[in-house]
C-alpha cells in the first residue's frame, strides 16, 4: 500500500507525528486510547509478547498502514516516523462520507490478510516452503526478479520463525543449485521461479 492510495486521508485533520530510534515500542497494548498510522519512514515489528516469549508477527515498511486495537506490540527497528489519528475520526469520517467506508476498510483488511498469512506459514508450511513464498510474494510487490530483502537475516529468519544459521544455510544452498543469485547484502535475483513456486505449492510444515 503507497501513501498517495490512501485519498481517504486528506479528509481527515492533521494528524499527531512522532519519531522512534532503534528499539523504541511504537505501541504497546495496554494503552488505552486506539489510533491508525501510517509509517512514513524506517522499518517496525509486530509481535506478540506473553510470558516472557515472543512471536514475531510481521513488519510495518515505509507507507505501511496499521490499526492499533490488538494484543500486538510495535517496535521500531531503525528510525521510525510515524503520522497517526484517533479511530475516531475515521469512524466519523466515515459517517459523514460513507464513499471513504469501503476504501479505509480494504486497506485495513489488507493488513489482517497479510497477519493471517504469515500465521498460516508458521503453522502449515516448512522453513523452506515460508522462505520461498516471501521470496515469491516481494517478487510480486516489487514487480521484478531482482528484489529488495527486508533488513537483515536477523530481521528476516525473526518474520519466517526460524534461526539466522537456518536460514542463512537454506540461503547458500539456494545460491548454490542457481536458484536464487546475490547482487550485494540487500539485493537477490530470483533465478528459479517455477522451483519456488513449487515450494509453497508443497507447503509441508516442519
Amino acid at each position: 500500500m503507497r501513501y498517495d492510495s490512501h485519498l481517504w486521508l486528506s479528509e481527515l485533520s492533521k494528524g499527531q507525528t512522532r519519531h522512534y530510534v532503534k528499539g523504541d515500542i511504537v505501541f504497546r497494548p495496554d494503552k488505552t486510547e486506539n489510533r491508525f498510522f501510517i509509517m512514513q519512514t524506517g522499518l517496525a515489528r509486530i509481535f506478540l509478547c506473553t510470558d516472557n516469549k515472543e512471536l514475531t508477527i510481521g513488519y510495518l515498511r515505509e507507507n505501511s498502514l496499521y490499526v492499533t486495537h490488538t494484543r500486538a506490540w510495535i517496535e521500531a527497528m531503525s528510525e521510525v516516523q510515524i503520522t497517526s489519528w484517533p479511530l475516531s475520526q475515521l469512524k466519523n469520517l466515515m459517517t459523514v462520507r460513507p464513499e471513504f467506508a469501503i476504501a479505509s476498510m480494504q486497506e485495513i483488511g489488507g493488513m489482517l490478510h497479510n497477519t493471517i498469512d504469515i500465521i498460516e506459514d508458521l503453522a502449515f508450511r516448512s522453513v523452506e516452503s515460508r522462505f520461498a513464498r516471501y521470496l515469491l510474494t516481494e517478487y510480486h510487490q516489487q514487480k521484478s526478479t531482482t528484489i529488495e530483502v527486508m533488513g537483515n537475516t536477523e530481521i528476516l529468519a525473526s518474520l519466517l520463525g526460524t534461526s539466522r544459521q537456518t536460514l542463512s544455510t537454506l540461503m547458500n544452498r539456494m545460491l548454490k543449485d542457481k536458484v536464487l543469485e546475490r547482487v550485494d547484502r540487500r539485493y537477490l535475483v530470483l533465478v528459479d521461479i517455477p522451483y519456488l513456486e513449487n515450494l509453497v505449492a508443497g507447503m509441508s510444515a516442519s
